[in-house]
């Protein structure tokens, strides 16, 4: 195996979803976000293991991710958070995964594919209650859920909306969303149509705002162990999460230089004195930013040493000083939860995204798929089976 590497810890994606059930409760069922190949930590491997926990809801971003899921024996729900274009409504129909919708065109098309498909599709009426990005305006939700409700080849699976400052220290906006959403969702209850699932929590607003959580969260970067930017403090405390990606690689090189040495591209990096540089075979190729150039640091043996140079495609140095225990193919901790325990730890996905300017949920997906993921194993676990109600149950949470 390549000495670079993604090793993902599945037992620790459980943990997550467990501190998520006990913060949020049993009356609200969990929506595991894993679009984007689950944040980089492998969607087919995420979703297993959920639905192996009781999980039986996941979101994705496009149709080819349902289908993946699906083509990998996922039972469970799916659900594509955005509106599909019409050449996707077939495959969506076909791998049955429920979408979401927001007018009247993508309305039809659905019903008229599922007519020829001999089928109902199950759709998530879309509302944009502030988040101006995709959805109908409120006042249009009991109209368009009646169009859905009354056609053979439609299902309201539910209806849904989106935070966009969940996570702010001023939590008035999402409020208001919250209660024009919920007005609207009663007047079209009064209308006589059954609303299915009502939902909008993401991570933020689960881990603030309690009265967002309604039928059903759809958590994200929380389960893979990092809280969203803006979280209040003592929020570890009540949601104790860990992340569940260690990236790693091994020291291929170590070579003696004499002071004034320069190191990489552009000689960006002089060495003060007489020290020892590492090269590591991991680069901004396999998602190890750039812009850590001569900023990051990495963890070797329980200690930090600072990247020398700037980050090539795929290689990077490490200058280790000349008092160091290092040894060549020792393991190197790039980012994540490795470390030791009471000493000193690797930069974890949120450190590395401060440093160059960007989010934990950038970092962690940004892991090249050149990069092998490795599987720590869940098998010691006694889980429950699969096709669960959307809890991780007390067979599975401790």
């Amino acid at each position: 195996m390549r000495a670079t590497r993604a090793v993902i810890d599945l037992n620790i994606l459980i943990n997550n979803l467990c501190a998520v059930r006990k913060h949020i409760g049993r009356g609200t069922s969990i929506c595991l976000s894993v679009k984007a190949d689950a944040y980089g930590h492998g969607a087919v491997a995420a979703a297993k293991t959920a639905e192996a926990a009781g999980i039986n809801t996941f979101g994705i971003a496009t149709a080819e991710e349902g289908a993946e899921l699906r083509r990998a024996g996922i039972k469970g729900s799916i659900l594509l958070y955005g509106f599909p274009v019409p050449e996707e409504i077939p495959l969506i129909l076909k791998m049955k995964i429920g979408t979401f919708v927001g007018d009247e065109k993508l309305i039809d098309l659905f019903a008229a594919e599922a007519e020829r498909q001999n089928t109902a599709a199950v759709v998530h009426l879309k509302v944009d209650t502030g988040m101006g990005r995709i959805g109908c305006i409120p006042e249009d939700m009991p109209v368009l859920a009646a169009r859905i409700s009354e056609n053979k080849n439609l299902k309201l699976g539910g209806i849904c909306t989106h935070f966009p400052a969940s996570g702010s220290t001023d939590a008035d906006f999402t409020r208001e969303q919250i209660k024009i959403f919920k007005y609207w969702v009663n007047k079209t209850r009064e209308s006589g149509i059954t609303a299915g699932i009502i939902h909008a929590a993401n991570s933020d607003a689960l881990l603030s705002i309690p009265e967002s959580y309604m039928d059903m969260v759809r958590p994200g970067l929380l389960c893979y162990g990092y809280y969203p930017s803006g979280s209040s403090p003592g929020t570890a405390e009540k949601v104790p999460v860990k992340p569940v990606m260690d990236f790693k690689t091994k020291v291929i090189f170590i070579k003696k230089v004499k002071a004034g040495t320069p190191v990489s591209y552009g000689m960006t990096y002089r060495t003060k004195d007489e020290t020892v540089i590492a090269t590591l075979p991991v680069g901004y190729g396999d998602g190890y930013n750039r812009l850590l150039s001569n900023r990051g640091k990495v963890l070797i043996r329980g200690r930090l040493y600072p990247i020398a140079g700037r980050i090539c495609m795929d290689q990077c140095m490490v200058d280790l000083g000349v008092n160091n225990d290092v040894k060549l193919y020792d393991d190197v901790t790039l980012f994540g939860a490795g470390g030791n325990k009471g000493g000193v730890n690797a930069p974890d996905a949120a450190e590395i995204a401060e440093m160059t300017g960007t989010i934990p949920y950038e970092v962690t997906l940004r892991v090249s798929h050149r990069v092998p993921r490795v599987y720590v194993s869940m098998n010691k676990l006694k889980l429950s089976k699969p096709g669960g109600n959307g809890y991780a149950d007390n067979r599975t949470c401790k």
